[in-house]
């Protein structure tokens, strides 16, 4: 375990709780990156957003429908909305699974020309936690820069990044990030 410093504000976290320590590290990686200039892209969110105003606004027409004109004259109409709220529930929910899978942050920085994907799982019976970050250029961007695309993983126990009284070692996470970070973002070919 790590000792406690006596830095400031900390985040506590009970340390029986692979999920509390997993959300714990998701939300100190991403304030380690809005820190170093990146700004956070909410493209699954939105993406998922649309799929579920879409559906809950043909509900909202069928029920004002409804409200207006007796059943028997609507009820073609609740079929159809039924319908496409289950299709657009459906789709955000496989969106879910197959495109964002574990990703929690995407972030780009205009400075160095580049989008980091982060993602994270955790390995309950080994309290361990995996970290992927991947990169890839801002699209349209006339001078891409070269740097190493293949995803880089992290994966430390979560005792290297917490105390243990529960305290999030923030300087120590940040120290292990920062490395895969400078490796993902390397111009090394490999």
């Amino acid at each position: 375990m790590v000792k406690p410093s006596s830095e400031g504000a900390s985040k506590m976290v009970n340390t029986s709780s692979i999920s509390e320590l997993k959300a714990a590290c998701d939300t100190g990686l991403k304030e380690f990156l809005k820190a170093r200039g990146y700004e956070e892209m909410h493209t699954h969110t939105d993406v998922k957003l649309i799929l579920g105003y879409i559906g809950v606004v043909f509900c909202a027409i069928d029920f004002a429908y409804s409200w207006k004109y007796p059943f028997e004259q609507t009820k073609w109409f609740s079929y159809i909305s039924v319908g496409i709220y289950a299709v657009t529930s459906l789709l955000a929910l496989v969106y879910s699974y197959v495109v964002q899978r574990d990703t929690f942050f995407v972030g780009y920085n205009k400075a160095k020309g580049h989008v980091v994907s982060a993602g994270s799982r955790t390995e309950p019976d080994k309290k361990t936690y995996k970290l992927t970050l991947t990169t890839r250029p801002i699209r349209g961007r006339q001078d891409p820069p070269v740097f190493n695309s293949k995803p880089m993983e992290l994966r430390q126990s979560f005792e290297t990044w917490f105390h243990e009284d529960g305290e999030f070692a923030a300087d120590k996470f940040g120290t292990d990030v920062a490395s895969v970070i400078e490796a993902l973002l390397s111009k090394k070919d490999e």
